[in-house]
């Protein structure tokens, strides 16, 4: 075997995660494990005060270095710990030869995990202890399944919930979005080529492994690999490239008579707000206009709209406006555009300079233009 192989084999690469990710799951699992260890010690019956699973431990890795595996989620920590303890405690009881009993619970817990689609790795450990954790976990009972595993699965899973949740970039529990809201740019990927549940599905079943991602995180990254794919296919285009550069703009004092002359005049869509230093601050589209205008009908029967709400009496674009602005910086690659208009459901990006200041904009009509001419280059080539 040749030493590059061997190396490979014994090293397979992970995922390439920066220092800050690595610092803060580290710091958010040492809150978890002394809050539960406290909380339980606090809560406990005084014969339980002193056993705290070690196996939870490792659920802490997996809750906040892999918040996003099916291995993480609330019903894998809860039904795997739990039904893994139950199962130990069973072969501990039934089972006279402690070699025996050990494996048995393992065993069995993988394959009632797996069953109950509740699998969780730790719960292995979990499982194991209660067979040679010796006389004094046998003396529990059922106190350990419930009232020192449940107990501390609970506790470790409430500082889950709060931790993955209030800090940045992250969500847990992980939750598969409903048809048809799968987060995929249209026009970076034709529809028919989306891979929809059902065929994520189909592969996963035919691979028949457990494969430890979840289904919004393969649609994410092939998301990511398409657009890395644009990249390459667009060259070094950026949105300087392609914006237009004569934007007209209103700043948040224009009255709502004057902006509607600015979009029905230059027949636009949407303007952008900005600042006496010429800084993005909002957009207002036509649908602006729309959310806040009342409709009613006249003593004809025919629709009739009225610009202002007496009660709101929006007046000036500041009123309006969408803020804060999604906005773009002149030097960001085309293909980061399809993310920005599908994910936000919007038809214009304004694009700033360096220093913050209002440069161009950008319309879907802008990209098909610009694909147009890519497969025109193509067919000429």
């Amino acid at each position: 075997m040749r030493p590059e192989t061997l190396v490979a084999m014994l090293f397979p690469e992970q995922a390439a995660i920066s220092g800050r990710e690595k610092l803060i799951s580290a710091l958010a699992a040492f809150a978890a494990i002394a809050a539960m260890i406290w909380s339980s010690q606090l809560l406990a019956q005084p014969e339980h005060r002193s056993f705290v699973v070690a196996s939870m431990g490792s659920s802490a890795v997996l809750l906040f270095a892999a918040f996003h595996s099916p291995m993480s989620q609330p019903w894998a920590l809860l039904g795997g710990h739990l039904v893994s303890a139950a199962i130990g405690m069973l072969c501990a009881r039934f089972i006279p030869d402690a070699v025996i009993a050990a494996a048995a619970a393992v065993g069995l817990a993988l394959l009632a995990m797996h069953w109950l689609r509740c699998l969780h790795p730790p719960a292995g450990a979990t499982a194991a202890f209660a067979v040679i954790g010796g006389q004094p976990i046998h003396a529990l009972g059922w106190s350990y399944v419930f009232l020192v595993v449940g107990v501390n699965a609970a506790l470790l899973l409430a500082a889950a919930l709060l931790l993955n949740n209030l800090l940045p970039g992250r969500r847990y529990p992980m939750r598969r979005p409903p048809a048809g809201e799968a987060n995929m740019p249209a026009g970076l990927v034709s529809r028919a080529a989306r891979p929809e549940h059902e065929d994520i599905v189909a592969a996963l079943r035919g691979m028949d492994t457990f494969i430890d991602v979840a289904e919004e995180d393969l649609e994410r990254i092939y998301l990511l690999a398409t657009v890395n794919r644009q990249k390459r296919t667009l060259g070094s285009v950026v949105c300087r490239d392609i914006m237009t550069r004569n934007v007209t703009s209103v700043s948040p004092q224009t009255p709502l008579s004057a902006v509607w002359e600015v979009l029905r005049q230059r027949n636009i869509r949407g303007v952008p707000v900005v600042d006496d230093g010429d800084r993005v601050v909002g957009m207002v589209a036509i649908s602006d206009f729309l959310k806040n205008t009342d409709w009613n009908w006249n003593r004809r029967g025919r629709l009739r709209c009225l610009l202002t709400s007496p009660r709101q009496a929006p007046s000036t674009a500041a009123d309006i406006m969408t803020a804060p602005v999604i906005a773009l910086r002149e030097d960001t690659h085309v293909a980061d555009l399809f993310a920005t208009f599908a994910s936000h459901g919007i038809n214009h990006v304004p694009v700033t300079a360096a220093d913050g200041r209002l440069a161009g904009i950008i319309t879907r009509l802008d990209l098909l233009n610009l694909f147009g001419s890519q497969v025109g280059d193509r067919r000429a080539a």
